[in-house]
């Protein structure tokens, strides 16, 4: 992506490239660790169920999962009430 106005861009950056959302307490860590796990597990259940067709896994994807949640979460929160997720064919 490329914005010609450096204040647009400062804007993003002061939005998506602060760690501030790395603050977490013990308790939410620990949410987002079981949710990471129980998509783990998932995939190996499926992996083991249908271990003869084709299927796409997580393999490197699993941050994907509590950004997910999370976003879906806040969503929620302010007033969504469905949402489509797609992804593209290779």
């Amino acid at each position: 992506m490329h914005i010609n106005d450096p204040e647009r861009c400062n804007w993003i950056r002061e939005r998506v490239e602060n760690p501030r959302f790395l603050k977490y307490d013990n308790e939410k860590k620990l949410h987002i660790y079981e949710r990471l796990c129980f998509a783990d597990t998932f995939e190996n259940f499926l992996a083991h169920k249908f271990n003869t067709t084709k299927r796409f896994g997580l393999d490197g994807g699993e941050a994907i999962v509590p950004a997910l949640k999370d976003g879906i979460d806040r969503a929620s929160e302010l007033g969504a009430h469905s949402f489509i997720i797609g992804m593209p064919h290779r």
